[in-house]
C-alpha cells in the first residue's frame, strides 16, 4: 500500500503538465478585443494542468469586460499537435455574470501559438480567435 502511495505521489510530481507554466495572449471575438494572462497551479496527471486566468476586453459596441476564472488546460488531443482547454469564472460587463469557455490551442512558432474558443455566459454567447505566448 505504501509503495502505491509513493508511486502516485511521484506521478503527481513528475507529470509532464506539472510545473509553472505562464501564458499571455490577445484575442479578437464577436464581442470585442482584449488581452489575457494566466498561470498553471497544479498538474493533473494524464489530463492536463489546472490554473487561473484573467482577462480584459474592450467591446465593439457594448460595455468593456473584466473576467477571472479557473481553467483546465493542456488537455492533449492524441495524434494532433493541438490541445483543448475549458474555463469557468466570473466577469463584470455592465453587471456581474458567470461564464464557461472552451476551445483549442495549437503551436505556431517557438512559444507562440494560436487559440480558438467559444464562450457562453449569463450575458450572452461569443466566439473568438487569438495569439498566445507560452512560457
Amino acid at each position: 500500500m505504501r509503495s502505491r502511495l509513493l508511486t502516485v505521489a511521484a506521478a503527481l510530481c513528475l507529470s509532464s503538465s506539472a510545473g509553472a507554466v505562464t501564458w499571455v495572449g490577445v484575442d479578437a471575438s464577436t464581442n470585442g478585443y482584449g488581452a489575457r494572462a494566466g498561470t498553471s497551479l497544479l498538474g493533473v496527471p494524464f489530463v492536463g494542468a489546472l490554473g487561473v486566468e484573467g482577462g480584459v476586453e474592450r467591446g465593439w459596441r457594448g460595455e468593456n469586460r473584466v473576467a477571472a476564472g479557473v481553467t483546465l488546460r493542456d488537455l492533449n488531443l492524441p495524434l494532433t499537435r493541438t490541445d483543448a482547454f475549458a474555463t469557468v469564472g466570473a466577469a463584470y460587463q455592465g453587471g456581474f455574470n458567470v461564464y464557461a469557455e472552451g476551445g483549442l490551442r495549437g503551436p505556431l512558432l517557438g512559444p507562440a501559438g494560436w487559440r480558438g474558443y467559444v464562450r457562453g455566459s449569463t450575458a450572452g454567447f461569443g466566439a473568438g480567435v487569438g495569439l498566445e505566448l507560452r512560457f
